[in-house]
């Protein structure tokens, strides 16, 4: 019997615990078998550590998708889209998913925060990720973001009137059916997460932790699939998910301010996922 993987594909940086470093660690406490397309390597992250190096690997995905198209066990189960980066790499993407007819493609739109859209980005851009939002069945952008692919303006502190509309304009728009949850919204002296369910809009949320923390929705997206893959409920998913954010946001918040720059302390969140993924399973705890 073929043990299906998850498919990576987001920006790989060679030092700390961000993208699709974290979102393998992520998978192995799951059991889950990886295969990863990282979008870009970078010698660091692009903040904290001056001006990083920057590899395209556009010659590797056409070549390391070559590859795994002729190879009969490696069957993909689900995927999750991170940062991009150029649109020739999205339309890449769109092209492969879209062959692969995935049962959860998770995409997070890395495209903006605080309001404003990334430097650096073509023009082109943001229209290209419109296009490779249809094909999926899970989107996790936060508010700004969700301005961007709705043309709704959004406040930090928007309503939830506010965010049903433009995600409502958002899947009209796109034509995509996809389930969309935006995240790091601010309610009541936390900080969680808004989707619909049922026609109306769910929080899951947790604790605010004052700071700014490196890689928070990389882990997100990587533990909601991977409990979906367990097949857990969508709701208990979310839970879950958000548990894990904060688990690692809580650790790392006793780190320096200038040590949190490597990313996010995994510790008590794959703890919690091995323990979780031994008792699915079955075997010892």
């Amino acid at each position: 019997m073929i043990k299906p993987s998850v498919l990576i594909a987001e920006d790989f940086s060679a030092v700390g615990r961000l993208s699709a470093a974290a979102a393998i660690a992520v998978f192995s406490a799951f059991g889950i078998q990886t295969a990863t397309l990282p979008t870009e390597l970078l010698s660091t992250q692009t903040e904290g550590f001056g001006n990083p190096n920057t590899q395209s690997t556009d010659d590797f995905m056409t070549c390391a998708t070559g590859h795994w198209n002729g190879l009969d066990d490696l069957q993909f189960k689900s995927g999750i889209v991170g940062y991009i980066g150029k649109s020739s790499t999205a339309n890449f993407l769109r092209d492969y998913l879209s062959g692969l007819d995935l049962p959860e493609l998770l995409i997070d739109p890395v495209l903006g925060d605080q309001g404003h859209m990334y430097d650096g980005f073509e023009a082109d851009y943001l229209d290209t990720i419109k296009r490779l939002a249809a094909i999926a069945t899970i989107m996790t952008p936060n508010i700004t973001e969700l301005e961007l692919l709705s043309g709704q303006p959004l406040k930090a502190n928007a309503s939830d009137e506010a965010i049903h509309q433009a995600v409502t304009t958002f899947r009209q728009t796109s034509k995509a059916s996809t389930r969309v949850i935006v995240t790091g919204v601010h309610r009541d002296g936390g900080i969680g997460c808004v989707y619909m369910s049922d026609g109306h809009l769910k929080w899951a949320g947790s604790p605010l932790i004052q700071g700014h923390f490196y890689g928070t929705g990389d882990l997100f997206s990587a533990l909601l699939i991977g409990y979906l893959n367990f097949q857990l409920d969508f709701d208990t998913a979310v839970q879950k998910a958000v548990i894990g954010v904060y688990d690692a946001v809580s650790l790392t918040s006793h780190a320096p301010k200038n040590q949190r720059k490597f990313g996010l302390n995994l510790t008590r969140s794959l703890y919690n996922i091995a323990k979780f993924t031994l008792g699915q399973t079955g075997e010892e705890v």
